[in-house]
């Protein structure tokens, strides 16, 4: 490191040496060439300067390397400056000209470095007649890790390899980036498919959406034309029958309600698709859904169906129903290939692709208890209906006890963390609580406009040491996985272990994508309500009914 030297700042900028020169210099450093183009204007020698500082700051390494300029340069700095100049030099231990022992030798590339800095200017990459090629990586605005980019190469062999369209599931744990991998996929086929659609299936909002952004930024990146993306969910549209281009991310349950409404047109849609992925894998053999993938594999051109899950199996327990998943997708699995570790979980840990989370539950007495019909109605459902969540969130017990939890991870040193409220209306709720606990909050929902909501994920991945939580409910958008998010607060119960995994997943962004080594995950506990087990646990519990024919596995 250069140290600082006493008097004026250091360095002299070559503008203020121009004016010292003489008309012979400027006129050398302009050059024959340009020479017949600056006006004449005698005495004035404003124009000629102007063409020197120009040349001298657009080919500054080219002309200093000439002997006569660089020295009329040297010998016309500030006084002290020459000093300064061989200071500096001597620090790096850089020779002087013997020739010239009171002017520094500049001739060289070490020497350029100092000299640089030190007029302010920048080296040009032609520089005393050689032609430098220098090699530099072109880095891309989507990429992939070299384990996921080979689930890509295998998926795409069997979805699309030489025995025509086919099926398969991509088997990742929570928070390798199964999204992300599988929309290299959609966007490898779109660019090879024109025109063709792609529809994306999922249950939940927050999964639909993701798939949807992450789908925006992806094909930016990747795309070769402009297509079109469709969001088809909660109150949305219906797809349009006659899309032609680009891809579809669709509600498992808005599609079942348009086949059950109007097959006819369901089935004029459907003739279009020809790529299917199923997000959560795990649900395609329920009897509400089954019926519209296989209409959508089915009804024109035989599409190949991609599923994605970090749990390939239909239930806990029950290996009849497991078994019915595997067959419904030819027993087919793609999972990462990480050496000779067969545990992917701890190798992402171990090589620093996952922060190692610590889990906890957050505690409460309820308010109430739930009646036999809701009950019921929880059991028969796929996930928690809005009135379910609604009411958890107007629970001041369970409320005062994420705060004081938020208020404990704050102190033990967490600066970012991500709350996942139970609606948008208790994601507001938090934040004004947290705010009146002189804690930096702010909410993100599926109502928040896409230009605020990217203000906001901004001003949370900035490294302001002030601490900050991000109340979030129904988006988990791929700004979420911000590197110093360091703790997760899971305040939305779901059935689905799927998006708890996506939640559990903003938080576990290790060093190798520019995270940290450890994170924690604490889950509010509902005593009315399912709960979630060890993710390791849960990503190798159905590996006996997948029939993967690739070697090695």
């Amino acid at each position: 490191m250069i140290g600082k030297f006493s008097g004026s700042a250091p360095g002299q900028r070559i503008a203020d040496v121009i004016g010292r020169l003489t008309r012979g210099d400027l006129e050398i450093i302009v050059g024959p060439r340009v020479l017949p183009l600056v006006p004449d204007a005698g005495a004035d020698r404003s124009a000629l300067e102007a063409a020197a500082l120009r040349a001298l700051s657009d080919r500054p390494q080219e002309l200093l390397g000439q002997e006569g300029i660089r020295l009329s340069v040297l010998r016309n700095l500030d006084a002290g400056k020459l000093v300064e100049m061989r200071d500096r030099l001597s620090q790096h231990n850089l020779e002087t000209s013997s020739r010239t022992p009171d002017i520094p030798e500049i001739a060289t590339s070490d020497f350029w470095a100092i000299a640089s800095g030190f007029f302010g200017l920048q080296p040009e990459e032609r520089a005393t007649g050689t032609v430098s090629l220098p090699r530099e990586p072109v880095s891309t605005t989507f990429p992939l890790f070299q384990h996921q980019r080979s689930v890509v190469r295998r998926s795409h062999d069997k979805l699309f390899g030489l025995k025509g369209p086919g099926r398969t599931v991509v088997h990742m744990p929570t928070g390798a980036g199964k999204t992300r991998t599988a929309t290299h996929l959609v966007c490898r086929f779109l660019n090879e498919a024109e025109p063709g659609v792609v529809i994306w299936l999922a249950t939940s909002r927050e999964l639909l959406e993701q798939a949807a952004e992450t789908f925006e930024l992806a094909w930016s990146s990747l795309g070769n034309r402009t297509c079109e993306l469709h969001r088809c969910w909660g109150s949305g549209p219906t797809p349009p029958e006659d899309v032609e281009d680009g891809i579809v991310v669709a509600g498992l349950a808005k599609m079942h309600a348009w086949l059950q409404r109007d097959s006819v047109g369901f089935l004029r849609f459907a003739a279009r698709v020809r790529f299917v992925v199923m997000d959560e894998a795990h649900q395609a053999i329920a009897p509400t859904y089954k019926a519209v993938i296989e209409t959508l594999c089915g009804a024109g051109r035989q599409a190949p169906l991609l599923g994605l899950t970090a749990t390939p199996g239909r239930t806990w327990n029950d290996i009849k129903a497991d078994q019915e998943l595997s067959d419904f997708f030819g027993g087919s699995k793609v999972v990462l290939e990480v050496g000779d570790d067969r545990n992917p979980v701890r190798y992402l840990l171990d090589h620093g692709y996952l922060a190692r989370p610590k889990f906890g539950q957050i505690s409460y007495r309820p308010e109430f208890r739930l009646t036999a019909a809701e009950v019921r109605k929880l059991t028969a459902g796929d996930d928690f209906d809005e009135v379910a969540l609604e009411r958890l969130a107007g629970d001041t017990a369970r409320n005062l006890a994420i705060l004081e939890t938020a208020k404990d991870l704050i102190e033990r040193g967490h600066k970012r963390i991500i709350l996942f409220a139970t609606s948008v209306a208790h994601a507001k709720d938090m934040a004004a609580g947290l705010a009146a606990n002189g804690i930096s909050a702010s909410v993100v929902s599926g109502e928040t406009p896409k230009g605020q909501r990217a203000s906001i994920i901004r001003t949370f991945k900035l490294p302001d040491p002030e601490p900050q939580i991000l109340c979030n409910y129904g988006v988990l958008t791929t700004g979420f996985d911000a590197p110093r998010t360091s703790a997760a607060i899971i305040a939305r119960p779901t059935k689905s272990l799927v998006l708890y995994s996506q939640m559990v997943g903003r938080a576990t962004r290790g060093r190798q994508a520019g995270g940290n080594d450890t994170c924690e995950i604490l889950t509010v506990h509902d005593p009315a309500y399912p709960g979630f087990g060890d993710i390791a646990e849960a990503f190798f519990n159905w590996e006996d009914v997948w029939n993967d024919h690739e070697p090695g596995h």
